[in-house]
Protein backbone atom coordinates (compact mmCIF):
# COMPACT_ATOMS: atom_id res chain seq x y z
CA UNK A 1 0.00 0.00 0.00
CA UNK A 2 2.84 2.33 0.87
CA UNK A 3 4.65 1.54 -2.41
CA UNK A 4 1.49 2.24 -4.42
CA UNK A 5 1.09 5.61 -2.73
CA UNK A 6 4.67 6.55 -3.60
CA UNK A 7 4.10 5.49 -7.21
CA UNK A 8 0.99 7.63 -7.45
CA UNK A 9 2.83 10.60 -5.97
CA UNK A 10 5.74 10.15 -8.38
CA UNK A 11 3.44 10.08 -11.43
CA UNK A 12 1.54 13.11 -10.15
CA UNK A 13 4.79 15.06 -9.73
CA UNK A 14 5.89 14.16 -13.27
CA UNK A 15 2.57 15.32 -14.75
CA UNK A 16 2.54 18.41 -12.58
CA UNK A 17 6.11 19.28 -13.66
CA UNK A 18 5.19 18.94 -17.33
CA UNK A 19 2.17 21.18 -16.82
CA UNK A 20 4.19 23.74 -14.85
CA UNK A 21 6.90 23.96 -17.54
CA UNK A 22 4.36 24.30 -20.36
CA UNK A 23 2.30 26.94 -18.57
CA UNK A 24 5.48 28.84 -17.66
CA UNK A 25 6.56 28.93 -21.30
CA UNK A 26 3.04 29.92 -22.35
CA UNK A 27 2.91 32.76 -19.82
CA UNK A 28 6.45 33.77 -20.76
CA UNK A 29 5.51 34.26 -24.42
CA UNK A 30 2.59 36.53 -23.58
CA UNK A 31 4.58 38.24 -20.85
CA UNK A 32 7.26 39.18 -23.37
CA UNK A 33 4.59 40.42 -25.78
CA UNK A 34 3.08 42.57 -23.05
CA UNK A 35 6.45 44.05 -22.05
CA UNK A 36 7.94 44.55 -25.52
CA UNK A 37 4.86 45.36 -27.58
CA UNK A 38 1.76 46.16 -25.57
CA UNK A 39 3.53 48.65 -23.28
CA UNK A 40 5.35 50.38 -26.12
CA UNK A 41 4.93 54.18 -25.78
CA UNK A 42 4.70 54.85 -29.55
CA UNK A 43 0.95 54.25 -29.74
CA UNK A 44 -0.04 57.78 -28.73
CA UNK A 45 2.10 59.36 -31.45
CA UNK A 46 0.79 56.88 -34.00
CA UNK A 47 -2.85 57.63 -33.21
CA UNK A 48 -2.11 61.35 -33.48
CA UNK A 49 -0.47 60.77 -36.87
CA UNK A 50 -3.56 58.86 -38.04
CA UNK A 51 -5.84 61.73 -37.01
CA UNK A 52 -3.58 64.19 -38.81
CA UNK A 53 -3.75 62.02 -41.93
CA UNK A 54 -7.54 61.99 -41.86
CA UNK A 55 -7.60 65.80 -41.70
CA UNK A 56 -5.36 66.14 -44.74
CA UNK A 57 -7.08 67.91 -47.62
CA UNK A 58 -6.66 66.13 -50.94
CA UNK A 59 -8.22 67.92 -53.94
CA UNK A 60 -10.21 65.68 -56.27
CA UNK A 61 -7.62 66.03 -59.00
CA UNK A 62 -4.94 64.68 -56.64
CA UNK A 63 -6.92 61.63 -55.58
CA UNK A 64 -5.41 58.47 -57.09
CA UNK A 65 -7.31 55.92 -59.14
CA UNK A 66 -8.23 52.80 -57.18
CA UNK A 67 -8.97 49.32 -58.53
CA UNK A 68 -11.38 47.45 -56.24
CA UNK A 69 -11.02 43.67 -56.41
CA UNK A 70 -14.04 41.56 -55.42
CA UNK A 71 -13.41 37.79 -55.66
CA UNK A 72 -16.72 35.90 -55.62
CA UNK A 73 -18.07 32.39 -55.71
CA UNK A 74 -21.85 31.91 -55.60
CA UNK A 75 -22.53 35.41 -54.24
CA UNK A 76 -25.72 36.08 -56.20
CA UNK A 77 -27.57 37.28 -53.10
CA UNK A 78 -24.78 39.55 -51.82
CA UNK A 79 -23.20 41.07 -54.92
CA UNK A 80 -25.89 43.68 -55.59
CA UNK A 81 -25.64 45.08 -52.06
CA UNK A 82 -21.85 45.03 -52.35
CA UNK A 83 -21.77 47.08 -55.54
CA UNK A 84 -24.33 49.53 -54.16
CA UNK A 85 -22.12 50.00 -51.12
CA UNK A 86 -19.13 50.76 -53.36
CA UNK A 87 -21.15 53.23 -55.41
CA UNK A 88 -22.30 55.03 -52.24
CA UNK A 89 -18.76 55.81 -51.06
CA UNK A 90 -17.71 59.46 -51.05
CA UNK A 91 -14.94 58.84 -53.55
CA UNK A 92 -15.13 60.03 -57.17
CA UNK A 93 -16.72 57.25 -59.21
CA UNK A 94 -14.53 58.09 -62.22
CA UNK A 95 -11.49 57.25 -60.11
CA UNK A 96 -12.76 53.79 -59.12
CA UNK A 97 -12.44 50.62 -61.17
CA UNK A 98 -14.42 47.63 -59.92
CA UNK A 99 -13.07 44.20 -60.90
CA UNK A 100 -15.23 41.24 -59.89
CA UNK A 101 -13.47 37.89 -60.28
CA UNK A 102 -16.08 35.14 -60.62
CA UNK A 103 -14.50 31.86 -59.55
CA UNK A 104 -16.74 29.42 -61.42
CA UNK A 105 -19.99 30.32 -59.69
CA UNK A 106 -22.90 28.03 -60.52
CA UNK A 107 -25.49 30.71 -59.73
CA UNK A 108 -26.16 34.12 -61.30
CA UNK A 109 -23.34 36.03 -59.58
CA UNK A 110 -21.81 37.33 -62.83
CA UNK A 111 -25.18 38.13 -64.41
CA UNK A 112 -26.40 40.10 -61.39
CA UNK A 113 -23.05 41.92 -61.06
CA UNK A 114 -23.08 42.94 -64.73
CA UNK A 115 -26.61 44.29 -64.46
CA UNK A 116 -25.91 46.27 -61.27
CA UNK A 117 -22.65 47.70 -62.64
CA UNK A 118 -24.60 49.09 -65.58
CA UNK A 119 -27.47 50.39 -63.44
CA UNK A 120 -25.06 52.21 -61.11
CA UNK A 121 -22.85 53.45 -63.97
CA UNK A 122 -19.82 52.03 -62.19
CA UNK A 123 -16.62 51.65 -64.14
CA UNK A 124 -15.92 47.95 -63.88
CA UNK A 125 -15.58 44.55 -65.43
CA UNK A 126 -16.09 40.90 -64.63
CA UNK A 127 -13.31 38.34 -64.95
CA UNK A 128 -14.50 34.76 -65.36
CA UNK A 129 -12.18 32.02 -64.16
CA UNK A 130 -12.37 29.04 -66.50
CA UNK A 131 -11.77 26.69 -63.57
CA UNK A 132 -11.98 26.91 -59.79
CA UNK A 133 -8.82 28.75 -58.69
CA UNK A 134 -9.51 29.99 -55.16
CA UNK A 135 -8.99 33.37 -53.56
CA UNK A 136 -5.23 33.80 -53.93
CA UNK A 137 -5.14 33.04 -57.65
CA UNK A 138 -8.19 35.27 -58.17
CA UNK A 139 -6.35 38.17 -56.55
CA UNK A 140 -3.39 37.54 -58.84
CA UNK A 141 -5.66 37.76 -61.90
CA UNK A 142 -7.39 40.88 -60.60
CA UNK A 143 -4.16 42.74 -59.88
CA UNK A 144 -2.70 41.75 -63.27
CA UNK A 145 -5.71 43.21 -65.08
CA UNK A 146 -6.09 46.34 -62.93
CA UNK A 147 -5.26 49.77 -64.32
CA UNK A 148 -4.72 51.74 -61.10
CA UNK A 149 -1.71 52.42 -58.89
CA UNK A 150 -3.72 51.52 -55.77
CA UNK A 151 -5.51 48.22 -55.17
CA UNK A 152 -8.34 47.68 -52.70
CA UNK A 153 -9.22 44.07 -51.87
CA UNK A 154 -12.60 43.31 -50.38
CA UNK A 155 -15.13 40.47 -50.05
CA UNK A 156 -18.54 40.20 -51.67
CA UNK A 157 -20.36 40.03 -48.33
CA UNK A 158 -18.44 42.92 -46.74
CA UNK A 159 -19.65 46.52 -46.54
CA UNK A 160 -17.83 49.60 -45.32
CA UNK A 161 -18.46 53.15 -44.19
CA UNK A 162 -18.86 55.82 -46.86
CA UNK A 163 -15.62 57.51 -45.87
CA UNK A 164 -13.56 54.31 -45.55
CA UNK A 165 -11.81 54.58 -48.91
CA UNK A 166 -11.00 58.29 -48.71
CA UNK A 167 -9.61 57.79 -45.19
CA UNK A 168 -7.51 54.86 -46.38
CA UNK A 169 -6.14 56.84 -49.33
CA UNK A 170 -5.26 59.74 -47.02
CA UNK A 171 -3.53 57.39 -44.58
CA UNK A 172 -1.51 55.70 -47.31
CA UNK A 173 -0.58 59.15 -48.68
CA UNK A 174 0.53 60.40 -45.26
CA UNK A 175 2.48 57.31 -44.16
CA UNK A 176 4.99 57.48 -47.00
CA UNK A 177 6.87 54.38 -45.86
CA UNK A 178 3.73 52.20 -45.90
CA UNK A 179 2.95 49.84 -48.76
CA UNK A 180 -0.46 48.78 -47.50
CA UNK A 181 -3.06 49.39 -44.82
CA UNK A 182 -6.06 47.59 -43.40
CA UNK A 183 -9.04 48.62 -41.28
CA UNK A 184 -11.05 47.38 -38.33
CA UNK A 185 -13.48 44.52 -38.86
CA UNK A 186 -16.85 44.93 -37.16
CA UNK A 187 -18.60 41.54 -36.77
CA UNK A 188 -22.24 41.58 -37.91
CA UNK A 189 -24.82 39.08 -36.65
CA UNK A 190 -28.56 38.81 -36.16
CA UNK A 191 -28.28 37.04 -32.83
CA UNK A 192 -25.99 36.85 -29.80
CA UNK A 193 -24.96 33.20 -29.80
CA UNK A 194 -21.91 31.55 -28.23
CA UNK A 195 -20.05 31.85 -31.54
CA UNK A 196 -20.82 35.57 -31.73
CA UNK A 197 -19.69 36.24 -28.14
CA UNK A 198 -16.42 34.39 -28.76
CA UNK A 199 -15.77 36.27 -32.02
CA UNK A 200 -16.59 39.75 -30.74
CA UNK A 201 -14.37 39.36 -27.68
CA UNK A 202 -11.51 38.14 -29.86
CA UNK A 203 -11.88 41.00 -32.35
CA UNK A 204 -11.50 43.62 -29.62
CA UNK A 205 -8.16 42.16 -28.51
CA UNK A 206 -6.98 41.58 -32.06
CA UNK A 207 -7.63 45.15 -33.20
CA UNK A 208 -5.85 46.57 -30.16
CA UNK A 209 -2.74 44.50 -30.82
CA UNK A 210 -2.81 45.37 -34.54
CA UNK A 211 -2.83 49.08 -33.75
CA UNK A 212 0.02 48.81 -31.26
CA UNK A 213 2.13 46.73 -33.66
CA UNK A 214 1.53 49.31 -36.40
CA UNK A 215 2.77 52.03 -34.08
CA UNK A 216 6.02 50.12 -33.63
CA UNK A 217 6.48 49.13 -37.27
CA UNK A 218 3.94 46.81 -38.95
CA UNK A 219 1.22 44.30 -38.23
CA UNK A 220 -0.01 41.21 -39.98
CA UNK A 221 -2.10 39.61 -41.37
CA UNK A 222 -4.70 42.37 -41.67
CA UNK A 223 -7.96 41.77 -43.51
CA UNK A 224 -8.56 41.28 -47.23
CA UNK A 225 -12.10 42.41 -46.41
CA UNK A 226 -10.57 45.89 -46.56
CA UNK A 227 -6.94 46.10 -47.61
CA UNK A 228 -5.58 49.04 -49.60
CA UNK A 229 -2.10 48.68 -51.08
CA UNK A 230 0.21 50.15 -53.63
CA UNK A 231 0.20 48.01 -56.74
CA UNK A 232 3.99 48.22 -56.84
CA UNK A 233 4.09 46.61 -53.36
CA UNK A 234 2.12 43.55 -54.45
CA UNK A 235 3.81 40.22 -55.11
CA UNK A 236 1.91 37.34 -56.77
CA UNK A 237 0.40 35.01 -54.16
CA UNK A 238 0.97 31.25 -53.99
CA UNK A 239 -2.20 29.81 -55.49
CA UNK A 240 -2.85 27.09 -52.89
CA UNK A 241 -0.72 28.07 -49.92
CA UNK A 242 -1.18 30.63 -47.18
CA UNK A 243 -3.85 33.22 -46.51
CA UNK A 244 -4.35 36.14 -48.85
CA UNK A 245 -3.96 38.81 -46.19
CA UNK A 246 -1.04 37.03 -44.51
CA UNK A 247 0.85 36.63 -47.77
CA UNK A 248 0.13 40.20 -48.89
CA UNK A 249 1.11 41.87 -45.63
CA UNK A 250 4.34 39.90 -45.22
CA UNK A 251 5.35 40.42 -48.85
CA UNK A 252 4.84 44.17 -48.45
CA UNK A 253 7.08 44.19 -45.37
CA UNK A 254 9.65 42.11 -47.24
CA UNK A 255 9.90 44.93 -49.77
CA UNK A 256 11.04 47.26 -47.02
CA UNK A 257 7.64 48.91 -46.53
CA UNK A 258 5.27 49.01 -43.57
CA UNK A 259 1.88 47.36 -43.32
CA UNK A 260 -0.44 49.26 -41.01
CA UNK A 261 -3.74 48.77 -39.23
CA UNK A 262 -5.53 52.12 -39.24
CA UNK A 263 -8.05 52.73 -36.43
CA UNK A 264 -10.99 54.79 -37.62
CA UNK A 265 -11.50 52.79 -40.82
CA UNK A 266 -14.29 50.28 -40.30
CA UNK A 267 -15.85 47.56 -42.41
CA UNK A 268 -18.61 45.14 -41.56
CA UNK A 269 -18.60 41.38 -42.10
CA UNK A 270 -21.24 38.75 -41.29
CA UNK A 271 -20.03 36.07 -38.90
CA UNK A 272 -21.19 32.56 -38.12
CA UNK A 273 -23.93 32.07 -35.57
CA UNK A 274 -23.06 28.43 -34.91
CA UNK A 275 -19.91 27.38 -33.07
CA UNK A 276 -19.50 24.36 -35.39
CA UNK A 277 -19.40 26.58 -38.48
CA UNK A 278 -17.10 29.04 -36.72
CA UNK A 279 -14.74 26.21 -35.81
CA UNK A 280 -14.54 25.04 -39.42
CA UNK A 281 -13.81 28.55 -40.70
CA UNK A 282 -11.36 29.44 -37.94
CA UNK A 283 -9.36 26.23 -38.19
CA UNK A 284 -9.01 26.67 -41.94
CA UNK A 285 -7.99 30.30 -41.54
CA UNK A 286 -5.50 29.40 -38.80
CA UNK A 287 -4.00 26.75 -41.07
CA UNK A 288 -3.54 29.24 -43.90
CA UNK A 289 -2.05 31.90 -41.63
CA UNK A 290 0.42 29.37 -40.22
CA UNK A 291 1.32 28.43 -43.79
CA UNK A 292 2.08 32.12 -44.48
CA UNK A 293 4.24 32.29 -41.34
CA UNK A 294 6.25 29.18 -42.23
CA UNK A 295 6.69 30.39 -45.82
CA UNK A 296 8.19 33.65 -44.52
CA UNK A 297 10.19 32.34 -41.58
CA UNK A 298 13.32 33.73 -43.24
CA UNK A 299 12.15 37.15 -42.04
CA UNK A 300 12.89 36.25 -38.43
CA UNK A 301 15.59 38.40 -36.85
CA UNK A 302 16.65 40.12 -40.11
CA UNK A 303 17.94 43.67 -39.65
CA UNK A 304 16.41 44.92 -42.89
CA UNK A 305 12.89 44.44 -41.50
CA UNK A 306 13.73 46.38 -38.34
CA UNK A 307 11.59 45.93 -35.23
CA UNK A 308 9.03 43.86 -37.10
CA UNK A 309 11.48 40.99 -37.54
CA UNK A 310 13.26 41.46 -34.23
CA UNK A 311 10.18 41.76 -32.01
CA UNK A 312 6.72 41.56 -33.58
CA UNK A 313 7.14 38.64 -35.98
CA UNK A 314 9.05 36.36 -33.55
CA UNK A 315 6.44 36.95 -30.85
CA UNK A 316 3.57 36.40 -33.28
CA UNK A 317 5.32 33.21 -34.43
CA UNK A 318 5.50 32.04 -30.83
CA UNK A 319 1.93 33.11 -30.01
CA UNK A 320 0.38 31.40 -33.04
CA UNK A 321 2.48 28.23 -33.19
CA UNK A 322 4.24 27.54 -29.88
CA UNK A 323 1.77 28.98 -27.36
CA UNK A 324 -1.17 26.73 -28.38
CA UNK A 325 1.08 23.67 -28.08
CA UNK A 326 2.33 24.66 -24.63
CA UNK A 327 -1.17 25.58 -23.48
CA UNK A 328 -2.87 22.34 -24.44
CA UNK A 329 0.02 20.11 -23.39
CA UNK A 330 -0.22 21.88 -20.03
CA UNK A 331 -4.00 21.38 -19.96
CA UNK A 332 -3.65 17.70 -20.86
CA UNK A 333 -0.94 17.08 -18.26
CA UNK A 334 -3.02 18.86 -15.63
CA UNK A 335 -6.12 16.83 -16.51
CA UNK A 336 -4.14 13.59 -16.28
CA UNK A 337 -2.71 14.65 -12.92
CA UNK A 338 -6.21 15.44 -11.65
CA UNK A 339 -7.53 12.07 -12.80
CA UNK A 340 -4.50 10.32 -11.31
CA UNK A 341 -4.81 12.00 -7.94
CA UNK A 342 -8.61 12.46 -7.91
CA UNK A 343 -8.61 14.75 -4.88
CA UNK A 344 -11.65 16.96 -4.23
CA UNK A 345 -9.53 20.12 -4.56
CA UNK A 346 -8.13 19.14 -7.98
CA UNK A 347 -11.54 18.11 -9.26
CA UNK A 348 -13.04 21.37 -7.99
CA UNK A 349 -10.40 23.48 -9.76
CA UNK A 350 -11.01 21.56 -12.99
CA UNK A 351 -14.73 22.16 -12.67
CA UNK A 352 -14.17 25.90 -12.10
CA UNK A 353 -11.97 26.14 -15.21
CA UNK A 354 -14.54 24.40 -17.40
CA UNK A 355 -17.34 26.48 -15.91
CA UNK A 356 -15.46 29.71 -16.74
CA UNK A 357 -14.94 28.63 -20.35
CA UNK A 358 -18.59 27.63 -20.69
CA UNK A 359 -19.92 30.78 -19.01
CA UNK A 360 -17.73 33.02 -21.15
CA UNK A 361 -19.21 31.48 -24.29
CA UNK A 362 -22.79 31.71 -23.07
CA UNK A 363 -23.27 34.91 -21.06
CA UNK A 364 -22.52 38.61 -21.44
CA UNK A 365 -19.74 38.67 -18.87
CA UNK A 366 -16.93 40.72 -20.39
CA UNK A 367 -13.94 39.25 -18.56
CA UNK A 368 -15.22 35.70 -18.89
CA UNK A 369 -16.00 36.37 -22.59
CA UNK A 370 -12.35 37.33 -23.11
CA UNK A 371 -11.13 34.29 -21.18
CA UNK A 372 -13.38 31.90 -23.10
CA UNK A 373 -12.44 33.48 -26.45
CA UNK A 374 -8.76 33.20 -25.54
CA UNK A 375 -9.05 29.46 -24.81
CA UNK A 376 -11.24 28.70 -27.84
CA UNK A 377 -8.99 30.56 -30.29
CA UNK A 378 -5.92 28.72 -29.00
CA UNK A 379 -7.78 25.51 -29.78
CA UNK A 380 -8.41 26.79 -33.32
CA UNK A 381 -4.72 27.64 -33.68
CA UNK A 382 -3.69 24.19 -32.47
CA UNK A 383 -6.01 22.49 -34.95
CA UNK A 384 -4.83 24.90 -37.65
CA UNK A 385 -1.24 23.81 -36.98
CA UNK A 386 -2.20 20.19 -37.62
CA UNK A 387 -3.99 21.08 -40.87
CA UNK A 388 -1.36 23.54 -42.11
CA UNK A 389 0.34 20.84 -44.19
CA UNK A 390 -2.68 20.62 -46.46
CA UNK A 391 -3.32 22.84 -49.47
CA UNK A 392 -6.52 24.83 -49.00
CA UNK A 393 -8.44 25.96 -52.07
CA UNK A 394 -12.08 25.74 -50.99
CA UNK A 395 -13.83 29.05 -50.47
CA UNK A 396 -15.29 29.99 -47.11
CA UNK A 397 -19.08 30.10 -47.43
CA UNK A 398 -20.82 33.20 -46.19
CA UNK A 399 -22.17 33.11 -42.63
CA UNK A 400 -25.79 32.15 -42.34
Amino acid sequence: MHILALGELKMFLILFSIAAVCFSLFIGIYGLYFLLVFRNPKQRDYLAAVETAFMTELPVERLPNVSILVPAHNEEEAVSRKLQNIAAMNYPSEKMEVILIDDCSDDKTAEVASQVLNELSLNGKIIMNSERLGVNASYNRGVAESKSDLILTTDADVTFDKDALIKAVKALHSFRDAGGITGKMIPVSNDLTSAVLVEKSYRGLYDSTSTIESAIHSTFPGYTGFLLMKKSAFSPLPANYGSGDGNISLSIIKKGLRFLSIPGISFYEPISLRITEQRRQKVRRAARLIQSIFANKDMLFKNEYKSFSSTIFPLRFAMMILAPLFFFIGITATACAVLWLSTPLCLSLTFVFLLCVYSGAKMRLHKLNIFSSFVVHHFYLLMGLFFSQKEVTVWRPRAQ
